[in-house]
């Protein structure tokens, strides 16, 4: 055996040792990078899916929601002739965020150790020890508390906090118009 042919096929034997990402795509988001992962078909046609491990992802197709966490479950409605739609999720252990209005050019990311998405209600609901940071055209806030919630408007963003008082805080911040550097 030549030395290029035993180099091919070591290669070729090292990328066939490497673990395949695993993916799960229930219409209009995939789960990924998980270890374990338990689906259960309902007979009303909901699909329930919980996928654990280190850190696993849930993400919408079109990028406007993504959850990282330690366990994840997300529940969906397959009916025929339908677009399938992520209903609920729910991500714990650890969780991280990101919620982007495209069309209002708003992202708010952060963190908590748990967080609830309803698409019914447009509504994410956020516990435990929590941070919230909203990057918009025209400002840049953070927030952090011991519970909150998100409502995801069609043009609006709204952010409820609720606690203790002295682990409450929330900056607002207006941004400079773009070409200001703040000298005279």
């Amino acid at each position: 055996m030549t030395l290029k042919q035993k180099l091919f096929w070591t290669v070729a034997l090292a990328l066939a040792s490497v673990p395949v990402l695993a993916q799960v795509q229930v219409g209009q988001y995939r789960l990924t990078r998980y270890q374990q992962i338990v689906t259960e078909y309902k007979r009303d046609g909901t699909v329930v899916v919980r996928v654990s491990g280190s850190r696993v992802v849930l993400e919408s197709t079109d990028g406007q929601l993504r959850l990282e966490a330690s366990t994840i479950t997300a529940e969906s409605r397959l009916q025929p002739g339908q677009e399938t739609r992520l209903t609920k999720a729910r991500a714990e252990g650890g969780v991280t965020f990101r919620l982007v209005q495209p069309k209002e050019r708003r992202t708010a990311k952060g963190s908590a150790g748990v967080v609830v998405y309803d698409d019914a209600t447009r509504q994410v609901t956020l516990q435990n020890n929590i941070f919230v940071e909203v990057d918009d055209p025209q400002f840049l806030a953070t927030q952090k508390g011991d519970r909150g919630t998100i409502y995801l408007g069609e043009e609006d963003l709204r952010v409820v906090l609720e606690g203790n008082p002295e682990r409450t805080e929330t900056v607002i911040q207006p941004k400079r118009p773009a070409g200001e550097d703040g000298t005279k």
